[in-house]
């Protein structure tokens, strides 16, 4: 049995709306969104903290969208829940698991570290609004499925698997952001088309907290 390492990542706390709780974190992302050596939360305005426990110690932190886009029609014929997630640039290609949200409203993280989560009680990947996938950087026994996700590009290609087919999304942009500086309105906030966050936690590692200080969120476009 593998002991995690403590990882908590400053999230918001997800808001929960009364028609829907946010379409997205870690977490975060995305995936906001402690995972890590805890449990990952889905970051909300309150700083709420995703703690990664392995693979990846990103606590999706990013605040849960108080403004989720309502869910939309999926990408042509696809529907139901997505099951595999592929970022070819930096050698990804997992199944994913559903990821919810805990007592206090934040996300929880996924259970292996090598497997990324999908926030189910947000926007489905193909779905107008903002998806929100989520994984560990990292773990005391090595890399975790997103230990790599900093390194990608505008322009990479992200692929989710849904309903029997594929869904690509294209990367526009990668950020780092202090736990305590999440923008949750960007992350989580309502969107005109398909988008989609993928959340891990990066920075320093903070011995004491037993987390890291920040989380990098990818913003993706379907095309």
């Amino acid at each position: 049995m593998v002991r995690r390492r403590g990882w908590s990542v400053r999230s918001h706390r997800v808001h929960r709306r009364q028609t829907l709780v946010v379409g997205a974190v870690f977490a975060v992302i995305v995936v906001a969104v402690g995972i890590f050596a805890g449990a990952a939360v889905l970051p909300s305005r309150s700083s709420a903290q995703w703690q990664p426990g392995g693979a990846g110690r990103y606590a999706a932190t990013g605040a849960t969208p108080t403004g989720a886009s309502p869910a939309g029609t999926a990408t042509a014929h696809l529907s139901g829940p997505p099951t595999r997630v592929r970022i070819p640039r930096i050698g990804v290609d997992s199944s994913l698991v559903r990821l919810a949200l805990d007592v206090r409203g934040a996300l929880q993280a996924p259970t292996v570290f090598d497997r990324a989560g999908w926030y189910a009680g947000g926007t489905a990947p193909g779905d107008v609004g903002p998806a929100v996938i989520a994984g560990h950087v990292d773990s005391v026994a090595g890399a975790a499925v997103f230990f790599r996700l900093g390194e990608l590009r505008p322009g990479d290609r992200v692929e989710v698997s849904r309903g029997g087919g594929w869904i690509g999304f294209q990367v526009v942009s990668v950020s780092r952001y202090p736990k305590d500086q999440f923008p949750t309105a960007a992350v989580y906030g309502p969107t005109p088309d398909p988008q989609l966050r993928l959340i891990t936690c990066g920075g320093t590692f903070d011995r004491v907290a037993r987390s890291y200080v920040d989380n990098i969120v990818v913003y993706a476009v379907e095309n």
